[in-house]
C-alpha cells in the first residue's frame, strides 16, 4: 500500500471516529436536555399552582372582611383539588376545649407536591417536607390573642385540565371573646399539623404534641368565618 493510500485510510478512520463521537454527543445532549426540560416544565407548573392557591387564599380572606360572594376561575392543569376534613381546637383556663371543624383544601400537582389551604394558612408539601407559603392569621402578642378561623364547607374532589370556577359564599360569622391570661390551640386534627408551628405569628409557646399556648395576655378573640365552596365546571 502506497503512502497516499495509507493517508487516505487514516483520514477515513479519523472521520469515522469524529463523526461517531459527534453523533454520540448529540444523543447524550438530546436525552439530557429532554429530561431537564421536563424538570423545568414540572417546576413551572408547580409554581403556577402555588401562586394560584396563594391568590385564592387571599380571595377567601375577603369573606372574613364581610364579602358575601366571590367567584374565581382557575386552571387546574390536570391537577386534583379536594376538600378534606380537618379540625382546630382552642381552650382557656377553666373552660372545656372547643373544636372547630375547619376543613382544608388540598391541591395535588403532577409532581406529587401538595398545596394545602387551612384556616387562612397555605403550605407547600413535597418530598416528605413542607414550607409555609402564606402565614396563618393566628396572632399572639400585645396582651391579646386573636384566632381568625376560616371554615370551608363543601363536598368535592375533582381533577381537570380545563378551567373550573370556584364559587364561594359567606355562610356565617361569629366573634367569641374571653378575658383570660392564656389560650391554647390544638392542631393535632389539622391537615398538616407538623407545619403549623412555622406559621404561628407572635409569642406562641410549643407544648406537648401539636399544642401551642399564647401566655401572659388579658384577652382572647376568636373570629370564626364559615364559607361554602361550590365547583362549577
Amino acid at each position: 500500500m502506497s503512502r497516499s493510500d495509507r493517508r487516505a485510510v487514516s483520514d477515513v478512520v479519523a472521520f469515522t471516529l469524529v463523526f461517531s463521537t459527534i453523533i454520540f454527543m448529540i444523543g447524550v445532549v438530546t436525552v439530557t436536555g429532554i429530561g431537564t426540560l421536563g424538570d423545568v416544565q414540572a417546576g413551572t407548573e408547580s409554581n403556577v399552582a402555588e401562586e394560584t392557591m396563594r391568590n385564592y387564599a387571599s380571595t377567601l380572606s375577603d369573606h372574613r372582611e364581610g364579602a358575601d360572594r366571590r367567584s374565581v376561575t382557575v386552571k387546574l392543569q390536570g391537577h386534583s383539588l379536594e376538600r378534606v376534613d380537618a379540625t382546630v381546637g382552642w381552650s382557656v383556663p377553666g373552660e372545656s376545649r372547643t373544636n372547630i371543624s375547619t376543613g382544608a383544601l388540598v391541591r395535588t400537582t403532577d409532581t406529587d407536591a401538595d398545596l394545602v389551604y387551612e384556616s387562612g394558612a397555605l403550605f407547600r408539601v413535597e418530598d416528605g417536607g413542607g414550607v409555609v407559603v402564606r402565614q396563618s392569621p393566628f396572632r399572639c402578642g400585645d396582651r391579646a390573642a386573636h384566632l381568625a378561623v376560616t371554615t370551608v364547607e363543601g363536598d368535592f374532589s375533582i381533577a381537570s385540565d380545563r378551567r373550573v370556577t370556584l364559587e364561594s359564599s359567606l355562610v356565617n360569622q361569629s366573634i367569641t371573646t374571653r378575658d383570660a391570661n392564656n389560650v391554647t390551640v390544638y392542631l393535632g386534627g389539622a391537615e398538616r399539623p407538623s407545619l403549623w408551628g412555622d406559621t404561628l405569628s407572635g409569642d406562641w409557646v410549643a407544648g406537648t404534641g401539636d399544642e401551642y399556648t399564647c401566655e401572659n395576655i388579658g384577652r382572647v378573640v376568636v373570629h370564626e368565618t364559615t364559607v361554602r365552596i361550590d365547583v362549577v365546571q
